[in-house]
């Protein structure tokens, strides 16, 4: 069993008279000339949810995605009076919204939820932010253009470097940067086997009805399987569990009425 960690943020006093917002807007990058591996599996994750919690939200593409961010992270929902980033946010809104798809689990089953949540933010977010910025094949050939297209030039060559040294240096801080790639892959695939054999042959995570688990879990692994670098090794890793394979068919079956 993984060890749960904080990964809410603090408290926001939202008001929970008002209803969810039906104009809501999920903003994220200009997906085809912006998005990054890492804040694809973030964007993923964030539609799941809202899909799976029958949430009504429109998708906004802005070049200055994550400078609408109240803390650079994506992706960002506008609704109403309230803006909010990344899965945990927008899970914490729906909340005082009334709106959670956790409810049913009895208080073990709530903190097993947290430490698979927490498994999956600390080994698979990270190993996306490594291969996306410390790989320099990959950062040199796919990161820094991305990183710098909403950007005429200078910045369009600052940003990028100044984005890595700042991530790295947040890998380094846990000890990340040192690792070599073999390594990261080592750590991805102890993690996919966790989440594997806590999946076994249920639908999701808890059993019948998916969870901020399952909404979190199918961002990183679709992202996984569906985006070519490096070498494809991430999205080989997850076939080697056909039960993950499935549970990523399901649920976009399921909660996305369009291919995504």
């Amino acid at each position: 069993m993984p060890t749960a960690t904080a990964l809410m943020p603090p408290d926001i006093d939202f008001d929970s008279k008002e209803p969810w917002a039906a104009d809501s807007e999920l903003i994220i990058p200009v997906e085809s000339t912006q998005v990054l591996i890492h804040e694809s599996a973030a964007i993923l994750g964030a539609q799941a949810f809202l899909n799976i919690a029958r949430l009504p939200y429109t998708v906004k593409e802005r070049k200055n995605a994550t400078e609408i961010s109240p803390n650079h992270k994506l992706p960002v929902l506008r609704c109403g009076a309230y803006v909010v980033s990344e899965l945990e946010g927008i899970v914490q809104l729906a909340q005082a919204k009334g709106v959670t798809l956790s409810d049913y689990l009895n208080a073990s089953e709530k903190a097993d939820l947290r430490a698979y949540m927490s498994l999956v933010h600390n080994v698979l977010g990270n190993a996306l932010l490594f291969f996306a910025w410390n790989d320099n094949d990959v950062y040199e050939n796919y990161t820094k253009f991305r990183a710098g297209a909403a950007y005429n030039y200078p910045l369009r060559v600052i940003m990028p470097w100044h984005t890595r040294r700042k991530v790295l240096t947040q890998l380094k801080t846990l000890n990340w940067t040192e690792r070599t790639s073999e390594e990261v892959y080592h750590e991805v695939e102890t993690c996919l086997t966790a989440l594997s054999e806590r999946l076994g042959e249920l639908d999701f995570f808890f059993g019948e009805s998916p969870t901020e688990l399952d909404a979190l879990v199918f961002g990183y692994l679709f992202t996984m399987i569906t985006t070519p670098l490096p070498n494809r090794q991430l999205g080989n890793l997850v076939k080697h569990s056909p039960n993950l394979v499935k549970f990523c068919q399901h649920v976009e079956k399921e909660y996305f009425s369009q291919s995504i």
